[in-house]
């Protein structure tokens, strides 16, 4: 489709994947509440990727013409709209990081830990409308390495994993396990950036 429009989330969750040439789907991680999907570059063109609902999901949508002339009129929602580009750059060398130099059990722990959002705590469950398999292939791992690291996550009742679903027990653990070295205090500045 022509990339016209910048959505916002507003509820629920959106996956979003990339097709390559010889047909296979890249999966990425997906998109929750207040979270800007649909950035396109400056020439317009297609949208780069696919989105699909994983749960019922409600967005509202604004045409990149006239988002251009909201941020030209209001600078502070400009640095709203430059901070969450800021965060989803930092996911994305996240995730560079995650499949290129992290272990099974990090790769898992980094990627539970994305789906938080900034103000979650202990006890926090988060919906997880994925299939081992699926999160297997944007984190480049099998679907059994997946299945034995949240089982061995949930031994150390580190998580659990309801169906449709991961309850987060310990997030102090879960960062320690995800190799990322951020200390709580810089886990919590980074995530109100």
């Amino acid at each position: 489709e022509p990339c016209e429009r910048l959505y916002i989330v507003k509820e629920g969750m959106v996956r979003l994947s990339q097709s390559l040439p010889d047909g296979r789907e890249q999966l990425m991680c997906p998109r929750g509440a207040g979270q800007l999907i649909g950035f396109c570059n400056a020439s317009g063109g297609t949208y780069p990727v696919t989105a699909v609902a994983l749960t019922p999901v409600n967005t509202c949508s604004i045409e990149h013409k006239n988002m251009k002339r909201v941020l030209e009129a209001n600078p502070a929602t400009a640095l709203d709209v430059i901070g969450q580009l800021n965060q989803e750059l930092g996911k994305s060398q996240a995730m560079i990081c995650n499949l290129g130099l992290k272990s099974a059990a990090e790769k898992v722990a980094s990627f539970i830990l994305s789906l938080l959002p900034p103000e979650a705590d202990n006890g926090i469950l988060i919906p997880l409308p994925l299939s081992r398999l699926e999160i297997g292939e944007m984190l480049g791992l099998t679907v059994e390495t997946v299945s034995r690291v949240m089982a061995e996550l949930r031994r150390e009742e580190i998580i659990d994993s309801p169906r449709g679903g991961v309850l987060v027990h310990d997030i102090t653990r879960l960062q320690n396990l995800s190799g990322d070295q951020l200390s709580e205090a810089e886990y919590l500045d980074a995530a109100d950036a």
